[in-house]
């Protein structure tokens, strides 16, 4: 499956595709301009109260 950059046109590497498959930019393209592929938000699974308490009692 070939997929072509969304900034250039040229076709986007196939070992690029395989590392990124939701690429939208050639690895040239996403070093000018910055990547389009971002990472999900992960929460911590817990509130920031919580969390600033177990903070300060593992520097105590």
């Amino acid at each position: 499956m070939e997929r072509l950059c969304e900034i250039c046109g040229k076709p986007i590497s196939r070992e690029r595709l395989q590392a990124l498959p939701e690429t939208r930019r050639c690895v040239t393209c996403a070093e000018r301009n910055g990547s389009d592929v971002t990472a999900p938000r992960v929460g911590i699974g817990m509130d920031i109260d919580t969390y600033k308490d177990l903070l300060g009692a593992t520097r105590s």
